[in-house]
């Protein structure tokens, strides 16, 4: 799918679909900033359900993750009262990890999202009250940090990101929901990779 532009996403049409929005905003390249060799960068990557690699309990969210607000299992909302200052380094925790095999790079997954800026009230986009999404993982379809974040992790799993912006969408950004510069935080379920 192309970059999105002034033509290709200009205003939210009623013709298009919400998870037609985020298909594009996810899968667009970000110029530069989606370099193929930016994949191989180091990932901080924290498994919640142990505790490794976070000074947080288990159970418990790490400091630099909002609160997950859900109805049920679907993600409703996060609350980023009381988080650590954002870090220009990509965070990924397992709030549940699953007991499917781990994703691998070139599998196309299946999963639903929910993805935020920290200083908004209400999501940039989300499939929880829709369709899961689906694309390949880990080849440049989606933006950086999913890319990198995602593969390694079991299906079935439920993971938090903080996404920086050399991991999203850089200083371009993406339509009027998401400005230059925007560090992205993700809710993802990843319900198969195939």
């Amino acid at each position: 799918m192309m970059r999105p532009t002034s033509r290709t996403l200009p205003r939210r049409l009623a013709a298009l679909s919400a998870t037609v929005l985020l298909a594009g905003a996810l899968l667009v390249g970000c110029g530069e900033e989606n370099d193929p060799e930016a994949a191989d960068a180091p990932v901080v990557a924290e498994t919640q359900t142990d505790g490794a690699g976070s000074d947080a309990s288990p159970g418990e969210l790490p400091d630099w993750a909002p609160e997950i607000l859900t109805d049920g299992d679907d993600v409703t909302g996060l609350d980023f009262t009381d988080i650590a200052p954002l870090s220009d380094e990509l965070l990924v925790a397992e709030v549940v990890t699953g007991d499917g095999p781990p994703v691998e790079q070139g599998q196309t997954i299946t999963a639903d999202y929910f993805g935020q800026l920290p200083d908004a009230d209400a999501p940039f986009d989300e499939s929880f009250s829709k369709e899961p999404f689906s694309a390949p993982i880990g080849v440049g379809s989606l933006i950086a940090g999913w890319d990198q974040g995602l593969v390694g992790v079991p299906v079935g799993s439920r993971v938090v990101m903080s996404i920086p912006s050399d991991l999203g969408y850089g200083d371009a950004g993406a339509g009027a929901d998401i400005p230059g510069g925007a560090t992205l935080f993700f809710v993802i379920d990843i319900i198969d990779a195939v």
